[in-house]
């Protein structure tokens, strides 16, 4: 019965399209021809009869679907160079009613600039071996774990724990590191608690941007890694970064930073030997390479590079970052800069670093009433600061420094420098050409 139903009104809709094709005189041929069916409509005929045919047409009609939206994203990555405590600023951090070190102090003038970033990095160059069994510094760094607060505090995510004093509290310290970072929330990379935790890449969602991060050291300081134990550390070698490298990007990540402790102290410009481990390093799919350990600011740059299957890319790097913060009082070690990277990625396309941007810091020691003040200062705006007359703890022999560290630091990553007048709290180093 339900059979007989549907042919019956199959049939009775059929000849209602040939009574109304009938009575209009619209034949298939007709149909085909849109010219003929707009005059018709335009002409007012059919209104009596017409309606169900020109209907049945537009329904017909296929709506074309609009263009999916391209969406471009972009995540802004902070990096800073070495983050060290010495003596002094132990004094500094110290209260003596509790008996406790603050070091909230080192990073109240500069948190602003590291606030605008989705993410941040550094180096942590000490360790956190704990009280019992003494602080201390160079040539063996002990610190309290309230660094490690504050520097969380102050907005970082993620540090590198892989440079020439990771074992200087031997096993123990280096691991009680990472479990005092651990409890501030502050990822870590470089040294490890297991082959496992080794193999295990770190590889963060920055607003959708999908970046890995590896760190490797020169070496410990003549300390040795414990027998067996390999896993500890991430020693430069040329077939562990290559597998590391193969293996980071089977995960198919957006961007690969790697951050190499390496380099000579103090030199103002990398030797031949480190530009070619990092060449080495980007060869095997390093898009972006931060070294430190210098102690001193050198040259940064962004280069083209074309990989083994002819593809071409934007790479930066940056030779050495650096001192944060520290107690190094000869110049130049009293400076460094935040270097903040913005990455760009557009649909399917891969990522690529769309800016570089610099901002110079300096590191204040002394207060004026000559008391230990460890902290440290964004040039720009601790100048402009003492011109408004807000003089924030600041001597006129610090102003004069502020200055000549201005000058010096856009000396070398602005070309012709940057005029006294002219100066800004950041500045361009790169941005892409659209």
């Amino acid at each position: 019965m339900k059979n007989i139903r549907k042919t019956s009104f199959f049939a009775i809709m059929l000849l209602v399209v040939i009574l109304n094709c009938k009575a209009t005189g619209v034949s298939a041929f007709v149909a085909e021809q849109p010219e003929i069916i707009e005059n018709l409509k335009l002409s007012g005929k059919r209104l009596e009869y017409g309606g169900f045919f020109f209907r049945f047409l537009q329904i017909a009609e296929e709506e074309e679907e609009p263009e999916p939206e391209i969406i471009t994203t972009t995540a802004t990555i902070s990096a800073v160079g070495d983050l060290m405590v010495h003596t002094w600023q132990m004094r500094d951090a110290y209260d003596k009613e509790t008996g406790e070190y603050d070091f909230s102090n080192d990073f109240e003038m500069i948190t602003k600039y590291l606030e605008t970033s989705d993410f941040r990095i550094g180096n942590l160059e000490t360790v956190f071996g704990g009280a019992e069994i003494g602080y201390s510094d160079f040539p063996m760094f002990n610190t309290p774990d309230s660094f490690g607060q504050a520097i969380k505090e102050a907005g970082f995510d993620l540090l590198t724990t892989a440079n020439n004093h990771s074992l200087d509290k031997k096993e123990a310290g280096l691991l009680r590191t990472l479990d005092i970072l651990d409890e501030f929330g502050i990822d870590h990379m470089g040294t490890y608690r297991s082959q496992q935790e080794r193999d295990s890449f770190v590889i963060k969602d920055i607003n959708g941007i999908r970046t890995a991060f590896l760190s490797y050291t020169y070496g410990t300081n003549g300390l040795p890694v414990p027998a067996g134990k390999d896993y500890l550390i991430n020693l430069m070698n040329r077939d562990l970064i290559r597998a590391d490298l193969e293996a980071v990007k089977a995960l198919e990540p957006d961007v690969i930073i790697v951050m190499p402790h390496m380099g000579n102290e103090y030199e103002l410009k990398p030797k031949q030997v480190f530009i070619d481990w990092i060449d080495f390093m980007i060869e095997c799919g390093a898009d972006i390479v931060l070294a430190s350990h210098p102690h001193v600011l050198q040259p940064m740059e962004v280069k083209e590079h074309i990989d083994e299957n002819g593809d071409s890319r934007k790479v930066f790097v940056a030779y050495s970052l650096g001192n944060f913060i520290s107690s190094q009082r000869t110049q130049p070690r009293d400076v460094g800069i935040i270097v903040n990277i913005t990455l760009a990625k557009t649909g399917d396309e891969r990522a690529e670093i769309d800016m570089v941007e610099y901002i110079p810091t300096w590191v204040q020691f002394t207060n004026q009433a000559g008391q230990d003040y460890v902290r440290v200062l964004g040039v720009a705006d601790a100048l402009n600061q003492y011109g408004e007359g807000i003089e924030n703890q600041l001597r006129p022999k610090d102003i004069t420094r502020l200055k000549a560290v201005h000058k010096w630091v856009t000396d070398i990553y602005t070309e012709g420098g940057v005029p006294e007048d002219e100066m800004k709290e950041i500045y361009t180093f790169y941005k892409r050409e659209e």
